[in-house]
């Protein structure tokens, strides 16, 4: 009888011991499956839209779109309507974190052949980046990526923006070309958004970058994913929503066009 108290008090023992063990593994697992759990980037939503932030230019100046001789419909950049909360001459400024963002314009119809890019600071006195390029269509939405001959947007920086359709390259009077406008600012993410962008496929990436208002960086990513998968229902269907979700629903169907720098001609001896 002693013996038997004496081996069931030994198992319980064996047992409590075996217990705690369990308990404190758990424990000391639980924080570093929670720590991996917040490095994963965000759900996917049913529906993709856009959150546009509240950023003004600094000049009382509105972003540009127009028609001209050879664009009789007009041109105009492509970015989110402007909120209801701003004033009749206040500007919209899209945010990036790239320093040689993609920018896109809308161009319904046109017979111009080529057209020119300017980049120019916030003051708007001096001109950064100049750039003619060749149109390869009548028609779409067109997108031009800085160069790498250039410096890149700095952060914290606004500048201006005009892409402009040359009716008549060889001609000496620009004021009938239709030309299309905008504000950009360069901005750094924070620690969580930069954490999420570093371990996210570009298709979490689209989210990220619309949740948190950078407007080209959506805009190109999501245009970089469908040109590699034409056929992608699911990608079709977030770049319609993206643009109904900012007032471009007209722009759903128009095809995309990456845009050429023309190439200088060597001077003839």
């Amino acid at each position: 009888m002693f013996n038997k108290k004496i081996f069931l008090l030994t198992l319980g023992l064996i047992l409590s011991t075996n217990f705690l063990q369990t308990t404190l593994t758990a424990t000391a697992v639980s924080p570093v499956i929670t720590a991996q759990r917040r490095q994963f980037a965000p759900r996917r939503r049913s529906l993709l839209r856009f959150k546009v932030p509240n950023v003004r230019g600094s000049r009382n100046l509105e972003a540009g779109a127009a028609r001209g001789q050879c664009s009789p419909q007009g041109i105009s950049a492509v970015v989110p309507a402007k909120p209801d909360s701003m004033k009749a001459r206040e500007i919209p400024v899209e945010l990036t974190l790239n320093n040689r963002p993609t920018f896109f314009v809308n161009v319904p119809e046109t017979t111009a052949e080529t057209a020119l890019f300017l980049l120019r600071n916030e003051a708007g006195d001096e001109i950064l980046l100049e750039k003619q390029l060749n149109l390869t269509a009548s028609k779409g939405v067109i997108s031009y990526t800085l160069p790498t001959d250039f410096a890149g947007l700095e952060v914290g920086q606004k500048y201006r923006w005009r892409l402009t359709l040359l009716c008549d390259p060889t001609g000496g009077d620009r004021s009938g070309d239709p030309v299309a406008s905008g504000w950009i600012e360069r901005v750094e993410p924070n620690a969580e958004i930069g954490e999420q962008l570093e371990s996210a496929t570009d298709k979490q990436r689209v989210l990220i970058y619309a949740d948190n208002g950078y407007w080209h960086d959506t805009l190109k990513t999501l245009a970089n994913l469908r040109a590699e998968n034409p056929s992608d229902i699911t990608l079709i269907s977030d770049w319609k929503e993206l643009l109904q979700s900012v007032g471009l629903e007209n722009l759903t169907n128009q095809p995309l066009i990456q845009l050429q720098e023309m190439e200088s001609k060597e001077p003839q001896e």
